[in-house]
């Protein structure tokens, strides 16, 4: 009852903001353009230039995977600093079991918003084949990315104005997706150091390894995120 409520009055605060409506419904959008310019925009592209777009489907993909943890994460961190704004997350967060809820109620949202936003963009681009289990494995992460970006935009932005120059920043994350395109040691490590770069990889080269460190990443930087939230929290 406590989170159909909660999905009731965040689903008000989304209509209220036309700015939040816009970043909740763009990504479809985005999947849409995209598609339409890989059909009519790449052998234009290829007669002109002779540029082979099909060798980069991969980057392709992964940056559109990562548009709509961005996009999500960014409505859950409006919500949530709105809250914050009303004096709502106060009440709320006084009791530990209260933070506790408050939390995954807010997230919840761009979580399964994030995860099912991946499985259609995959089958609308349908330019790359994966695997069900890599897939999945994407998916997950997609949606842990979803929770980074709603925390890290809740906890940096003192408001919405705030927030939403953070947010544009944000955007600029999904270039570190396309560091191996840079082919410069250091670019790639600097990139390999967020849960980003590692979207791209698994698609590319599915191995252990990659798996591993994808995992690893990807804990330490919702740990984090997690850690900052509960320190601001106390403070």
């Amino acid at each position: 009852m406590v989170k159909h409520n909660s999905f009731e009055a965040d689903i008000k605060t989304i209509i209220r903001e036309p700015v939040l409506i816009l970043f909740f419904i763009m990504p479809i959008f985005i999947f849409l353009i995209f598609k339409a310019l890989l059909i009519f925009g790449e052998p234009v592209l290829l007669e002109m230039t002779g540029f082979d777009l099909s060798q980069y489907y991969s980057y392709v993909l992964g940056v559109t995977f990562l548009i709509s943890p961005m996009m999500l994460g960014t409505v859950a961190g409006f919500v949530m600093i709105d809250e914050r704004d009303a004096k709502i997350y106060e009440l709320i967060a006084i009791t530990p079991i209260g933070y506790v809820n408050y939390m995954v109620n807010r997230l919840l949202f761009p979580v399964v918003g994030s995860f099912l936003y991946t499985i259609l963009a995959y089958n609308i681009l349908n330019v790359y084949t994966l695997n069900r289990f890599v897939l999945l494995l994407i998916s997950i992460f997609i949606s842990i990315q979803a929770i980074i970006m709603g925390l890290l935009l809740f906890n940096l932005a003192d408001d919405k104005v705030k927030g939403l120059t953070y947010s544009k920043g944000f955007g600029t994350f999904n270039l570190l997706a396309l560091a191996d395109l840079i082919n410069n040691r250091w670019v790639v490590l600097v990139a390999s150091a967020t849960p980003f770069y590692w979207i791209v990889r698994l698609i590319k080269y599915y191995d252990v390894k990659t798996i591993v460190m994808s995992v690893v990443i990807h804990i330490v930087w919702l740990g984090g995120v997690i850690l900052l939230n509960q320190s601001r929290s106390r403070g």
